[in-house]
């Protein structure tokens, strides 16, 4: 039967292939593409993805041990947001040579404002529990 853990742990797993992957790209890239404007956009976007995977890997493993409403889970969500809008300069700035990058852009973006407007979303939680903690 599927529960709420095994769905983290498939999440959690998703992720660290999705982290493994990105590594032996970004190693095994510059032997297969010899496109130095392909080379310079990936490697731009290479740090933003990976800073964004390992954020929502340590908000996973929070989330795995029980803590969900946290400073540091807001924290994670925020640093996703941001690597989001990193990546989505990124790629406009690769859509000078390769204008279908504006898709993906504007994709990576909006990816970035909703995970924006969660973060929001989680911070109102929290104050909220605080209130009602305070609360006899």
């Amino acid at each position: 039967m599927w529960n709420h853990s095994k769905s983290l742990l498939l999440t959690a797993v998703w992720i660290r292939v999705a982290l493994l992957a990105w590594i032996i790209i970004a190693v095994a890239l510059p032997f297969w593409q010899q496109s130095r404007a392909v080379l310079v956009l990936f490697y731009f976007i290479f740090l933003p993805v990976l800073l964004a995977l390992c954020g929502l890997d340590r908000l996973l493993q929070r989330l795995r041990r029980g803590q969900v409403f946290s400073a540091e889970n807001l924290a994670s969500l925020r640093l996703v947001s941001w690597m989001c809008f990193f990546a989505a300069v990124f790629l406009l700035v690769g859509a000078c040579l390769w204008p279908v990058l504006i898709l993906g852009a504007g994709g990576v973006g909006f990816l970035g404002l909703f995970v924006r407007v969660v973060k929001n979303l989680l911070a109102e939680a929290i104050v909220l529990k605080d209130e009602n903690d305070l609360t006899i």
